[in-house]
């Protein structure tokens, strides 16, 4: 027997109102929401400066320098990377936007490239004037950067190291490091060391991953999130056909570097603000308004 309309409008009607108390609960969701966003990002940073005080790590550490020794082994080329042209084109007036420095700087300055990768911003910092040592833990990428950097051999100094365990001080003008602190497996104790190296008064380049801050930036953390379980058994070399059949020549590289290595860790700009001070920087500011961060500091000259 058919429902009378009477009885379907009813029905209508009542499940309307439930609907719309479910509603009533989003003011008090997006609340919880942001207490929470609050709440883990506080818990993570004590368990990264619970861990740069115990000098502990993760355990996948030899993973990660794995995957970033064989990318720059067999993925050099893609966008962004020195067979781009159009980025290696704008490569100086890049470095000088994200370090906030002028480019009648970089002229006769000592500069050290910490996790220089395949040697891009090596590159760009010697075609400005700058005297670079580059560092790296992959023996790949040191190889890479030599033979990128060979027009400028006399102001380049290459060295191998694993930051960790890299305590040395040094009197840099600048210490720089795109990328590479939050693939340690410690980010608090890879800062630390990266700032050694800015001599008193010198200046501190880092581009750290950043917690996301809106829809768009989520989805697409999320979508790494997800890929990176889907290749997390494969191995190199398949991840790398994955992506390649997936997302073609130009993007893959940046895909792989994205979801292969397994230790991916994310700060806030706060929580970095709190690190640099404690380490004795000041002028601490972000150079892009960009979901990672691009920071930069001034280490503080010792007092007389």
């Amino acid at each position: 027997m058919s429902e009378s309309p009477v009885r379907t409008l009813a029905r209508a009607i009542r499940d309307t109102w439930r609907g719309l108390g479910s509603l009533r609960q989003f003011p008090r969701l997006i609340e919880q929401a942001e207490y929470l966003d609050r709440e883990v990002a506080r818990i993570r940073a004590d368990l990264r400066r619970s861990a740069w005080r115990q000098q502990r790590t993760t355990g996948l550490e030899a993973q990660t320098k794995a995957s970033f020794s064989f990318q720059w082994e067999h993925m050099p080329t893609g966008r962004a990377l020195p067979s781009d042209a159009s980025f290696m084109a704008g490569l100086d007036e890049h470095i000088c936007r994200i370090t906030g420095l002028p480019r009648e700087w970089f002229p006769g300055k000592r500069v050290v490239d910490v996790g220089c990768g395949i040697g891009r911003y090596s590159y760009g910092l010697l075609q400005l004037g700058a005297s670079v040592t580059a560092c790296d833990q992959s023996e790949a990428a040191l190889r890479r950067t030599a033979e990128l950097c060979a027009p400028f051999k006399d102001r380049l100094t290459l060295r191998r190291i694993d930051l960790l365990e890299w305590r040395d001080e040094a009197d840099f003008d600048l210490a720089f490091s795109f990328g590479v602190v939050h693939h340690t497996g410690n980010t608090y104790l890879a800062v630390e060391h990266v700032c050694r190296k800015a001599g008193p008064g010198g200046r501190l380049f880092l581009m750290i991953y950043g917690v996301p801050e809106n829809t768009p930036a989520w989805r697409e953390v999320n979508e790494y999130e997800r890929l990176a379980e889907e290749v997390r058994h494969l191995s190199l070399e398949q991840r790398k056909q994955l992506m390649l059949d997936r997302f073609g020549p130009d993007a893959a590289h940046g895909w792989f570097d994205a979801v292969s290595p397994r230790i991916n860790d994310r700060l806030t700009f706060e929580e970095i603000q709190d690190l640099l001070e404690e380490l004795g920087f000041t002028n601490i500011a972000r150079t892009i308004d960009a979901r990672d961060h691009h920071v930069v500091a001034v280490r503080r000259p010792p007092v007389m």
